[in-house]
């Protein structure tokens, strides 16, 4: 489905979006994560793969320090971009406990049992351990008004939106 102009009228907001090394060990669960996230109208502005090691899961939990589980391996972080993306995102995946998802929101990530680390607002701190190139405030003066007014597409090979090149 194409993003027009008329459905991207408030400003975009950002989500952060970290899938679990239990997701990206499987190909195919992370295409329909993926998938997931194209159809349910998220701009993917940013998504790198990466292996978290002790001290990086530490560094991300360390507000939840003693109660957080330490996660370790291959990730995904996501930079997704909608109007209201938090709530979106939030709906999107579901009840935390897997098992309540499945009764409750079938249709939600959990609810399909991918499992998924965590969301939260992207913030400089967490960019900083995760997508250190990505800067929120150059991102929303530069790229948001050209994203929300639907001068994008989806660039196949590297699996985010981009830009449409002027012609």
């Amino acid at each position: 489905m194409l993003l027009t102009a008329a459905r991207l009228s408030k400003v975009l907001q950002l989500t952060l979006a970290v899938i679990k090394p239990d997701a990206v060990a499987h190909p195919l669960m992370m295409e329909a994560l993926h998938q997931k996230i194209l159809e349910n109208n998220f701009v993917i502005v940013r998504c790198r793969d990466l292996v978290w090691r002790k001290r990086d899961s530490e560094r991300f939990y360390a507000e939840h320090s003693g109660r957080a589980t330490v996660v370790l391996g291959p990730m995904r972080a996501y930079i997704l971009a909608r109007e209201d993306a938090i709530r979106h995102w939030r709906e999107l995946m579901g009840p935390t406990k897997v098992f309540r998802a499945r009764y409750t929101s079938p249709d939600s990530i959990r609810g399909h049992a991918l499992p998924l680390c965590r969301f939260s607002r992207v913030s400089p701190k967490r960019n900083q351990l995760l997508l250190p190139d990505f800067s929120v405030e150059e991102w929303m003066q530069k790229e948001e008004p050209s994203f929300r007014s639907g001068q994008i597409h989806y660039d196949q090979r590297n699996h985010i939106h981009t830009l449409t090149a002027p012609s």
